[in-house]
């Protein structure tokens, strides 16, 4: 924890949870993804626990049955505000939400992403993104892949068709507000026209930013379908 980085006056974490989670309905029929409970407790709940130990400035990023987040936020013991993504396009976009509430360095939260862990955070880090190894192919399939030279990414692909390696990006980001000139320079994908973070992230690394791997020892889980709340339950019960 006495990683510069981490020290910023006025650090606060972004947690993305206004989704309503298609792909794991009909859990999800009426209710935010983010609040579907494990063990008795929501999603919400163990993501705010890991993440306060970092910061308790939390920005949440609302949408579908937002009142439910907020209502259960609002009872809890850390600084939050609330911003409405009213069009779920992407997690660039939410992102962009919060660009005059965030000061030099902040942290991003996919609110669906469990994890039972610790971070290695370098001194020399400038932005980065967490890199999680896994020895299962699929982990990588579903979320993005991670080429790394000299403690620097080389490239990020967006569920890829071809794993060059056995690290997975994570759903938690390291950001200095400057990438808020890369989400405006950076255009929709063709195959989800929404911005991909991914694609961010690689302008930023071919325009020279450094974007460092932040390694992460434990166990993690995106939360995507009902098979991934067992699972999940497994991680926040050990």
């Amino acid at each position: 924890m006495n990683n510069h980085w981490l020290k910023n006056k006025g650090l606060k974490c972004v947690v993305l949870g206004a989704g309503r989670g298609n792909r794991i309905l009909p859990h999800s029929e009426n209710i935010p993804k983010v609040m579907l409970e494990l063990c008795n407790k929501p999603i919400l709940a163990y993501v705010i626990d890991y993440w306060k130990r970092f910061t308790d400035d939390f920005i949440f990023i609302v949408g579908y049955k937002k009142e439910q987040v907020i209502k259960y936020v609002r009872k809890l013991s850390v600084n939050s505000s609330f911003v409405e993504q009213k069009e779920l396009i992407g997690i660039a976009d939410a992102i962009n939400h919060v660009e005059k509430l965030v000061s030099e360095n902040f942290i991003v939260i996919l609110g669906d992403c469990i994890c039972n862990g610790s971070f290695d955070f370098s001194n020399e880090m400038e932005q980065g993104v967490g890199v999680w190894k896994t020895n299962n192919i699929d982990d990588i399939k579903r979320s993005y892949s991670i080429e790394i030279k000299e403690n620097n990414l080389t490239k990020v692909v967006e569920k890829p068709k071809e794993i060059p390696n056995n690290y997975c990006g994570m759903g938690f980001y390291f950001f200095k507000n400057k990438v808020f000139d890369y989400i405006k320079q950076t255009p929709p994908s063709k195959l989800r026209n929404e911005i991909e973070i991914t694609d961010v992230i690689q302008n930023m690394i071919e325009n020279g930013e450094k974007i460092n791997p932040i390694f992460f020892k434990g166990s993690y889980i995106n939360i995507t379908y009902p098979s991934d709340l067992k699972k999940a339950e497994k991680i926040v019960l050990n």
